[in-house]
């Protein structure tokens, strides 16, 4: 399931990036932004997750039970890559929107 980084240096998440909700777009849509942060923090267990209506990115460490996780970025890399393009992004971001949808979020 999908998850990424709100802030910070891209590649290294700080103890503020903890649950950050990121501040572009609709609050429970996911973003090719957000996709393309999660690929960039490094560490496979970090999640995008949906919590109180917002995408966050969460650390791995992070406690398993805080919102509903959509994707990590191990299993995100695996589908669609570590370095993908702009299209690939957009098909992996409608897919987790159309996930949230289902789920009635």
């Amino acid at each position: 399931m999908f998850v990424a980084p709100a802030g910070g240096h891209p590649g290294r998440m700080t103890p503020d990036d903890h649950k950050q909700p990121r501040s572009a777009g609709s609050p429970s849509q996911v973003t090719e932004s957000d996709l393309r942060q999660l690929l960039q923090t490094g560490s496979p267990g970090t999640r995008l997750v949906l919590l109180e209506g917002r995408i966050q990115l969460v650390p791995g460490a992070a406690d398993e039970s805080d919102g509903l996780t959509l994707i990590t970025r191990g299993d995100l890399a695996a589908q669609i890559g570590d370095n993908p393009g702009e299209a690939e992004l957009t098909v992996a971001a409608e897919t987790l929107n159309t996930e949230i949808r289902l789920q009635g979020a």
